[in-house]
């Protein structure tokens, strides 16, 4: 009974943390991590993994390793001022327009790709990871407990892996509010209010420290609001931090940290139109769009348009005249020296020729990356893929198995399981469907498919020891499941 009532409890204050945050339709659930007082960072840490793994299995992700990349990367510089720090941020794009983002223990941070569709410029989607990170950084949940918990807190962590996992079930949430008694609301708005204007501050720190414009944070929360306002949710507002009061602070705080600071970029031009192709009509937006091969007249925003235009051709599967607008682009590209966007054409356009089935072509492109950027996992990604499509198992695998031995990636993961089976290489390939799904936290299925790659185990005492440790390790994680 005290976990049921536990978890409903904290099902009110996640959503309370979220619906704070900005507006209509917005919800962030912000789940800091603990202090050391109730949670140590070797705790937090593995709670982390269990949550990532839990968000791998259950929500739904951009898979796509070059929106990931980037993310992660922009990530990685807001944190780069704090490189002592013993977290390990994981950056996570949801594949949902509404706009959300959440911070959950061990560095978990994942923004809904409503986000990228919602924000102009680099700067101010930064705002939102830094935010993010100023919850974590902040400890707010190890504060929230010490506000509002009586339970233990190796109750509580047993608990949190779910509540994140759960958060945007809606119903869910609903029956639990209704269900809960003797939670004092009012009280946790106040103090998550108050946990909102500092993560703002934080945030704030963080954008100047890494060298982005501080203002943006104000900027976007006025867009923010005025789209709020004009949908008449004055109610909603009356119980929300998002204030005028709230966005003057945030811009006054920022006005005082001076210095040429970057507003935007090409790469978070060129991912914005990535993102945003789902929602684009792209048979209409190729029919009125007019394109001018003659790369001498390019501009600035004309090289994002006609990189929309290109990906919005192969998604209609006219590949030819895409091939032909993604090589004019590479060319005008390297003319002046844009080495980022230059490689991310070049993998658009190794995906096109990929999908017309023209893999030689797109393994050219690829291996000269991949010589250039031999860890770049976004290049290695497509070039196994590539490899696949092309009978080259075993390529694939040389490629693949020395990197995820280091890094641990779900996708390239299966990418190996999947070249293995083609190769008949039957254990392996079982192995790493095993690894693939103990990643997204389907443990049950990962100890059948070990199991089956020690039945189909040809390879002498060596292959079985590492596989039964993998066994292993799937019994460590049921036992930190209890024990945190």
């Amino acid at each position: 009974m005290k976990v049921i009532k536990y978890v409903l409890k904290l099902l009110i204050i996640s959503m309370l943390y979220g619906s704070l945050a900005y507006g209509h339709n917005i919800n962030v659930p912000n789940i800091g991590d603990s202090s050391s007082k109730f949670m140590s960072i070797s705790q937090e840490n593995r709670l982390g993994d269990l949550i990532y793994s839990q968000i791998l299995g259950s929500f739904r992700l951009i898979s796509d390793p070059m929106v990931t990349s980037y993310i992660q990367t922009l990530g990685n510089r807001l944190l780069a001022s704090n490189y002592k720090s013993a977290i390990n941020y994981r950056f996570l794009v949801i594949n949902n327009p509404d706009i959300n983002a959440f911070a959950a223990p061990g560095g978990i941070i994942g923004i809904n790709s409503g986000i990228i569709q919602k924000t102009k410029t680099e700067a101010e989607l930064a705002g939102v990871l830094a935010h993010e990170i100023a919850h974590i950084k902040a400890r707010h949940l190890s504060r929230m407990y010490e506000k509002s918990s009586t339970i233990d807190i190796t109750t509580a962590l047993s608990v949190i892996a779910a509540v994140v996992a759960g958060m945007y079930d809606n119903d869910t949430i609903g029956k639990s509010l209704t269900s809960l008694q003797g939670f004092e609301v009012q009280k946790k708005i106040n103090y998550i209010r108050a946990h909102e204007y500092e993560a703002d501050r934080i945030a704030v720190n963080i954008l100047a420290n890494a060298n982005i414009n501080p203002k943006a944070m104000g900027s976007f929360f006025r867009t923010l609001l005025k789209e709020t306002n004009e949908n008449n949710q004055t109610e909603f507002l009356r119980t929300h931090p998002l204030t005028k009061n709230r966005i003057v602070e945030t811009e006054t705080l920022a006005s005082k940290y001076k210095g040429k600071f970057t507003d935007d970029s090409y790469s978070y031009q060129y991912i914005s139109v990535k993102v945003s192709l789902d929602q684009l009509n792209t048979r209409d937006f190729i029919k009125q769009y007019k394109y001018d091969g003659d790369i001498s007249k390019m501009t600035p925003s004309k090289v994002i348009d006609d990189y929309a235009y290109a990906l919005a051709l192969t998604k209609e599967k006219k590949y030819k005249k895409s091939s032909i607008v993604l090589n004019n682009l590479v060319k005008f590209l390297d003319s002046k020296e844009l080495i980022e966007i230059k490689n991310y054409t070049l993998i658009s356009l190794a995906e096109n020729y990929l999908k017309n089935d023209r893999a030689e072509q797109a393994i050219s492109i690829l291996e000269d990356l991949n010589n250039i950027y031999p860890t770049d996992n976004t290049t290695l990604y497509y070039l196994s893929e590539a490899y696949i499509k092309n009978k080259e198992y075993k390529k694939a695998l040389n490629k693949l198995l020395p990197y995820v031995i280091e890094h641990k990636d779900h996708r390239l993961i299966i990418k190996i399981s999947e070249a293995a089976y083609r190769l008949n290489e039957t254990s392996l390939g079982h192995e790493y469907k095993g690894d693939y799904l103990k990643m997204i936290g389907s443990l049950n299925s990962a100890a059948k498919f070990y199991r089956l790659a020690l039945k189909y185990n040809m390879k002498g005492r060596m292959i079985d020891q590492r596989i039964n440790s993998k066994l292993k390790s799937i019994d460590k994680i049921r036992e930190s499941k209890d024990i945190l």
